[in-house]
């Protein structure tokens, strides 16, 4: 979603949808947990009813609280493999814990796509049902990630199919679509040897994302069409 706002595709969506005002709070190479939190804490301290439009991120990204910069709205959180602010990492946390986190996360990581897919699907759930409840609206797809395709049709997962805000159940990928409709893919050094379909668009080629995603939107009457 930062390559998106780097093109003012939230800017182009928030025109399509009659909105007045937009921001990003997108943060390259975040975790969902951190899209989640962030969403639900803009959301309370904000005074104007607002849609909010989260592209989820891989199920794999994890995030912890070890940045020795406070920030006022993100704390001190960040995901040390995929975010390498090492000159700001808080003592004693070195590159060794790094590696020793990356390692660890990866062992846990082999057997328990299901289970962190049905903790993620009932979080998601969570900031749906409190935003809404407090007069704000939103919207939920997937970006890239492939990993847990095959198990989308498991019964604990039911739950992604019966949420209208959720796109296709959880299954569309946006990234993936866009390349399919022959939207170009941002190339570069940090993504050599990516699968072509988890590439990065090119930035200000949001056109038929947004086109999509407004159709949806008005489809499913996440907003009022007015």
């Amino acid at each position: 979603m930062e390559s998106y706002a780097q093109g003012l595709g939230h800017v182009d969506l928030a025109a399509k949808l009659g909105i007045e005002k937009s921001q990003t709070l997108a943060i390259g190479g975040s975790a969902n947990s951190r899209i989640l939190r962030t969403s639900l804490k803009h959301s309370y301290q904000t005074t104007e009813s607002t849609f909010y439009v989260l592209g989820m991120t891989f199920l794999s990204r994890l995030e912890i609280p070890i940045l020795d910069d406070l920030d006022q709205f993100e704390g001190r959180w960040t995901n040390p493999q995929n975010q390498q602010f090492v000159s700001r990492w808080q003592k004693p946390w070195t590159q060794r814990d790094t590696d020793l986190f990356v390692e660890l996360k990866l062992k846990n990581e082999v057997h328990s796509i299901l289970d962190r897919l049905e903790d993620l699907m009932y979080r998601v759930l969570a900031v749906i049902h409190d935003l809404k409840s407090r007069g704000h609206g939103v919207l939920v797809y997937q970006q890239a990630d492939n990993i847990y395709q095959d198990l989308l049709g498991n019964d604990r997962l039911s739950l992604f199919d019966q949420t209208s805000e959720i796109v296709q159940g959880y299954a569309w990928r946006a990234v993936a679509w866009q390349h399919s409709q022959g939207v170009p893919g941002q190339y570069n050094a940090a993504n050599r040897g990516m699968p072509p379909d988890m590439v990065h668009p090119k930035i200000g080629h949001h056109q038929l994302l947004n086109e999509f995603l407004v159709n949806y939107i008005w489809q499913h009457q996440l907003i009022d069409h007015k």
